[in-house]
């Protein structure tokens, strides 16, 4: 069985809500959701994940929104970055 995952990627608030619950499944069955949510803890591996679920996240996100994130480092940074500037508040 071949499961192809697309996910509409962020544009703003407008389906902000939508896509983080659906990026944030996709990072637990690859299990990354605890290294966004906790951050890294310093560890090659821990450090690795991060890298990875930060592509993940950068790569469902639109163009422009992409260019104000060129100075986060983390993908707990990213995602919070990402709450505050698309969720409604």
């Amino acid at each position: 069985m071949t499961l192809y995952l697309q996910v509409e990627k962020l544009r703003g608030l407008d389906n902000y809500k939508a896509w983080a619950m659906t990026v944030r499944s996709f990072l637990e069955t690859e299990d990354l959701w605890s290294v966004v949510d906790n951050g890294p803890d310093g560890t090659d591996e821990d450090l690795y994940r991060d890298r990875k679920a930060k592509f993940i996240i950068m790569c469902l996100v639109e163009a422009k929104i992409c260019q104000f994130m060129a100075c986060i480092r983390t993908s707990k940074d990213l995602w919070t970055y990402l709450r505050k500037q698309h969720s409604s508040r």
